[in-house]
Parts: C-alpha cells; sequence; structure tokens
C-alpha cells in the first residue's frame, strides 16, 4: 500500500520542518507544508493530500478552523488538529468543522501515528459509506415505484419523484406530514392507528402488504395503490422509521359512483366479453402476437389484461406429487 500524503500546516518553520521529518519517519510521505491558510488552501489543490495536519493558530487573515471551512468547500480530506490550545472556545470552534482528531501539542510520535491511521480508515470507510449511498439515492430517484420514507411516528421524511407525482406532494411540502394526510384506506375515511400499514409495519416488526389504499384527488377520480411497508431497525434492533414502495393500480375509483367490488365485477365482464379467435400451439402452447411474436399463454394475458396468476397445484396434481402414503415421487 502506497504510504499516506500528508499536508503539515504550520506557521512556526522550525516545529513544521520537525513534524516533517517525525512523519517521515512514521512512514508518512510529506510533500509539501503551509505557513498559512491562504497558503494551505492552495497546496490542497496542487498535492490533493490524504490527511491535513492542521496548527489552529497561524499567521494571515485566516486560522485553522477558518482554513479547514474554506477546505471542505472545495475537497473532503480528513483534518487532525494539533495545537497547543485545548481552552472551551477553541475547542467548539474546532468541533464545527467534524475534525478527524484533535491532539495537543507536545505530542507522542506513537500516538500521533494512531491518530492518523484511525482518520485515515474512517475516511476511507466514510467515502465507501458515501458512494454506495449516492448509487442507492441515484437508483431510487430513478425508479417507477413510489417510494418514501417515515420516522418512528409515520411523518413523511423522504419522497422520491414516482411517490411526488402519484401523491401531487413535493417533498419539500411534505417532510414531517404525516402518511394518514396523503394516502387514505377507502374512499370514505383515512388511514388511522394500525390501520395505517406504515404504522403496523413498525409496531409488528414485519413488512406490511399494502391493497387498498387509495390516493386523494381533487377531482372526482382517485387512483387505487398496491405495494408493501417494511420497517427500519438501527443497530440495536430498534424501530426507527419505515420504507414504503408503491405503485398505483390499473384500476380508477370514481368516488361516491364506484366501488372496489362493483369495479372487480366490471373487469371480470369486461374480460369475459373477449371475442375471437387466438391461435395456441397444440405442443407449447404459446401463442402469437399481430406481429407474429410467440409468447407463453400466461405472458400473452397478463400483458393484455388485468388478470393475474397465482402458481399452485390442482388438486389431480397435488395428488401425483404428494401422494398419502409418501413424501414427492
Amino acid at each position: 500500500m502506497e504510504p499516506a500524503n500528508i499536508l503539515v500546516v504550520e506557521d512556526e518553520p522550525i516545529v513544521a520542518k520537525d513534524i516533517q521529518l517525525s512523519l517521515r519517519r512514521l512512514g508518512y510521505r510529506v510533500p509539501a507544508t503551509a505557513n498559512s491558510g491562504e497558503e494551505a488552501i492552495r497546496k490542497t489543490r496542487e498535492s490533493h493530500p490524504d490527511l491535513i495536519l492542521m496548527d489552529i493558530v497561524l499567521k494571515g487573515k485566516m486560522d485553522g478552523v477558518e482554513t479547514v471551512q474554506h477546505i471542505r468547500k472545495q475537497c473532503d480530506v480528513p483534518v487532525i488538529y494539533l495545537t497547543a490550545y485545548a481552552d472551551d472556545h477553541t475547542l467548539e470552534r474546532a468541533k464545527v468543522t467534524s475534525p478527524a482528531g484533535y491532539m495537543l501539542k507536545p505530542y507522542q510520535p506513537n500516538e500521533l501515528r494512531t491518530t492518523i491511521e484511525l482518520a485515515l480508515h474512517r475516511a476511507h470507510h466514510d467515502r465507501h459509506v458515501n458512494e454506495n449511498l449516492t448509487w442507492l439515492a441515484t437508483t431510487v430517484r430513478c425508479i417507477g415505484e413510489g417510494v418514501m420514507t417515515t420516522d418512528r411516528d409515520g411523518r413523511i421524511t423522504y419522497m422520491n419523484p414516482a411517490a411526488e407525482g402519484m401523491v401531487g406532494w413535493k417533498q419539500q411540502d411534505a417532510k414531517g406530514v404525516s402518511l394518514a394526510t396523503l394516502i387514505g384506506s377507502d374512499p370514505e375515511g383515512t388511514l388511522q392507528g394500525l390501520d395505517n400499514p406504515v404504522m403496523k409495519a413498525m409496531a409488528e416488526v414485519h413488512i406490511v402488504q399494502m391493497t387498498g389504499s387509495v390516493l386523494p384527488s381533487k377531482t372526482e377520480a382517485r387512483r387505487l395503490i398496491v405495494g408493501s411497508v417494511a420497517p427500519v431497525l438501527d443497530e440495536v434492533g430498534m424501530v426507527i422509521g419505515s420504507v414504503l414502495v408503491m405503485r398505483t393500480h390499473q384500476e380508477t375509483l370514481q368516488c361516491g359512483h364506484e366501488t372496489l367490488a362493483g369495479k372487480k365485477q366490471d373487469n371480470e365482464g369486461r374480460l369475459g366479453a373477449a371475442q375471437g379467435i387466438i391461435n395456441l400451439c397444440a405442443w407449447c402452447k404459446r401463442v402469437p402476437d399481430t406481429s407474429g411474436e410467440w409468447y407463453d399463454l400466461e405472458t400473452f394475458i397478463t400483458e393484455r389484461s388485468a388478470l393475474q396468476f397465482n402458481g399452485g397445484l390442482c388438486p389431480e396434481c397435488m395428488g401425483r406429487c404428494f401422494p398419502e402414503n409418501g413424501g414427492p415421487l
């Protein structure tokens, strides 16, 4: 593994040289040092260090804390403060920049090495996590299903663009709003208590299916949604929120004019009224479309109707596979 490049920022030349020699003896590379905040910013851009050792009290217009604040706007590099000051005011100012370490002079070489190694390891881990989060966030934004997250009280914390389009709310407006405000459980009421799939998933700590919920609308037509809700647990198993994944059903609910049962009957009547001739291969049971491409029968039907298939065994096949006098054949 290549030794880490460390930028030393120290306005006392003798101290800076001593730190540089100590770091080289510990196996690190120190390609540059800086004696002011302005020089530190410039050399960070030029040398791209893996870590910065920063003195807080610097000569010039900026001290070490201000310098780190400017550097953080340009690049993500861990910083360890190496200073002779330990007063509360200085410590509070340094904490704002989220340093990777804070060491007091005079320091011991072994202590310095330990602090540097921990800072480098944490920085590598954080970058890996942030990269994964970036991929995940981009994926969630791009998928067609609506994705919402809530806190433990069922209040919205995040919505992807698909969810925004479904519920008619922007994320900034929906943050902190109860899910019951956005989704109804039936044409007449809203989600309440454990009828709320989010609250149920968190209370029972398992995935809850959502099959009969309604998206309110300012128009007469309201859309049905289906999906699932999963509780989110922290590292000790405590529920901290939930994730809801949903999509709109093909059907539309007409408020005051049509019930779910009525809509189901309408679908059944519409499908039952289909007429015509379908070419069915007597051997493989596939069906051609108008372009001549052949599909298995299940795919052909599901793509052209509201019907869905559920796997299972008929009584005859059940008897063949699981005879009463033994296990499967």
